[in-house]
């Protein structure tokens, strides 16, 4: 199944302390591009990041928005001194004892000792940012990808239907190419005569002449081709690949062969047809754009 260019997706999630909040949008564009915005604590990732989501996402603009929306309040923190506290009381005792000095020790006290509590500085690592975040990005491509194929369904319809519009204006082409040979030799000898009066008419120049103008104006390889072309069309809407490219081209390639059979062809039928198909054909790359 074919897939869009456009599509939005998020998710939510993360082990504390690290709650993730990703947004990732998608636009029709040539190649693919990716832009972030992340948080300073994350901003080492941003390759990572875009390699990641590139593994799923071959063609279009990306941008993508990550939020840490908690803060980490388990990772710093303050850590008692136990070895201190120990060395204090052990050595308030020994004044008490040498001075004979009485009262309890009670938690005051303690607080004012220097240095009682020091501040615990734990870094984190890039992998160990990417190990909870990664799982986010993933439930957020995936349901990027969602909105993608469910567009893609929509124009792949669209498009099926305009290819059907198209075969049968190539039909009618074929059923007027096939029998304008002969009317334009019966046109062709009926001009001859009224202009030449009673003169005689050189019947095998006659046939020689229509010959070149029919072997001129024979459509037969061209339409071949558009059927080929068609054919691959078809074939194209039905695979999972990107096929974005591959469909603008081919809809450029049938807009040339009908341009020449229009050329060749000289008739006013056939041309009012092709102007159909070029319709189609014109809003058929239109939604390509839009293609993966």
């Amino acid at each position: 199944m074919i897939k869009s260019m456009t599509g939005f997706g998020q998710a939510l999630g993360g082990v504390s302390p690290f709650r993730w909040a990703v947004e990732i949008r998608s636009w029709n564009h040539r190649f693919f591009e990716c832009s972030t915005r992340l948080p300073n604590v994350i901003s080492m990732l941003d390759e990572k990041i875009r390699d990641f989501i590139h593994q799923s996402i071959k063609r279009g603009k990306i941008t993508v928005a990550i939020s840490l929306r908690s803060k980490q309040n388990g990772t710093n923190g303050l850590v008692l001194d136990e070895e201190r506290i120990d060395a204090y009381i052990r050595a308030m005792r020994r004044i008490q004892k040498k001075y004979g000095l009485s009262g309890p020790l009670n938690v005051n006290a303690l607080l004012s000792v220097p240095s009682l509590f020091t501040v615990d500085h734990r870094e984190n690592t890039p992998e160990h940012y990417w190990a909870g975040l990664k799982k986010v990005l993933e439930r957020a491509i995936r349901e990027l990808m969602r909105a993608k194929e469910k567009e893609g369904r929509a124009l792949t319809d669209d498009l099926k239907k305009r290819t059907c519009l198209i075969e049968e204006s190539v039909a009618q082409i074929e059923s007027v190419a096939h029998k304008w040979p002969h009317e334009r030799k019966n046109r062709l000898k009926e001009k001859l005569t009224e202009l030449a009066g009673e003169v005689p008419l050189n019947e095998v120049r006659l046939e020689q002449e229509v010959a070149i103008l029919a072997e001129r104006s024979d459509v037969t390889e061209e339409l071949v081709r558009v059927r080929h072309h068609l054919d691959f069309l078809k074939k194209s809407l039905g695979t999972s690949e990107e096929v974005g490219k591959k469909l603008d081209f081919i809809a450029q390639e049938i807009h040339r062969e009908v341009n020449t059979i229009a050329s060749k062809a000289q008739n006013f039928e056939i041309t009012e047809k092709v102007i159909k198909v070029k319709s189609e054909l014109e809003k058929i790359r239109e939604q390509v754009q839009n293609i993966e």
